[in-house]
């Protein structure tokens, strides 16, 4: 048997460990919304996700009967965005996602425990605490891949991540341990549509906080809500702590 060329098995064993996350935000700019950071990750069929997605985007795009209609040409243009899309678009969007596998990590605010921050310096403390964590979840891995949605806010705060993240993941871990590289790019929805998938769960999670979390099941926000709960890994509000958990489901 001939031996394995150690930079080959190094670069397998490296591409095995890569994790990939999608991250956004929602609710700036609305103080009548929480103010959310969410973040999806993807596993090894990230790459099929995505086509997946691609192919939904043309096939939905071919459908005829909705041309003229104004958010199915902003979807045309734009892609999936759960605010926008009509039921013919985010219905089959939504049967997608139930049927990929992924984990959501989401951290909210009802900016009260916050008087007077800036929203934009709350925002980059969200990302930094959100990011941390995960780093720390995933320190035994070579590469951590981050995509953030672009946006003109975004811009300024991208540039300070990836150190605030690293030194937020040793303060919490108490000790100097090893991390994966960071690496963090900006991205429109048409590159990587798989950033949909955490706009929609923000947006559920969205709707059915400003219901008071309600657990009637005649609304909407609430059956929407338990679609996407069994992928969320975690919800945590800084004001009211740990709302819902992979290990600790509401339902």
């Amino acid at each position: 048997m001939e031996p394995v060329n150690p930079t080959v098995l190094r670069d397998v064993f490296e591409r095995q460990f890569e994790v990939k996350l999608f991250m956004d935000e929602s609710g700036n700019g609305n103080p009548s919304q929480p103010l959310i950071v969410g973040a999806v990750e993807l596993g090894d069929d990230a790459e099929d996700v995505e086509e997946g997605i691609q192919d939904l985007y043309k096939r939905l795009v071919a459908r005829h009967s909705l041309t003229g209609f104004g958010s199915f040409e902003e979807f045309r243009k734009d892609g999936f965005h759960s605010a926008n899309d009509p039921t013919e678009i985010s219905a089959p969007f939504r049967e997608f996602m139930r049927n990929t596998f992924y984990r959501a990590f989401v951290v909210v605010s009802d900016r009260t425990r916050f008087p007077g921050k800036v929203e934009s310096e709350l925002i980059e403390f969200m990302y930094v605490r959100l990011l941390g964590d995960l780093l720390i979840r995933h320190r035994h891995e070579s590469e951590f891949l981050c995509y953030i949605e672009q946006s003109q806010e975004m811009s300024s705060i991208i540039r300070r991540l990836p150190d605030a993240v690293a030194r937020r993941a040793r303060q919490k871990a108490g000790r100097d341990v090893p991390l994966p590289q960071l690496n963090i790019s900006m991205v429109t929805k048409r590159q990587f549509m798989s950033t949909a998938i955490i706009d929609y769960v923000m947006a559920d999670v969205s709707r059915w906080l400003q219901k008071d979390r309600t657990i009637n099941p005649k609304d909407f926000a609430y059956r929407a809500f338990r679609e996407i709960e069994p992928s969320i890994s975690m919800l945590y509000s800084f004001e009211l702590g740990r709302i819902s958990s992979r290990k600790d489901p509401l339902h």
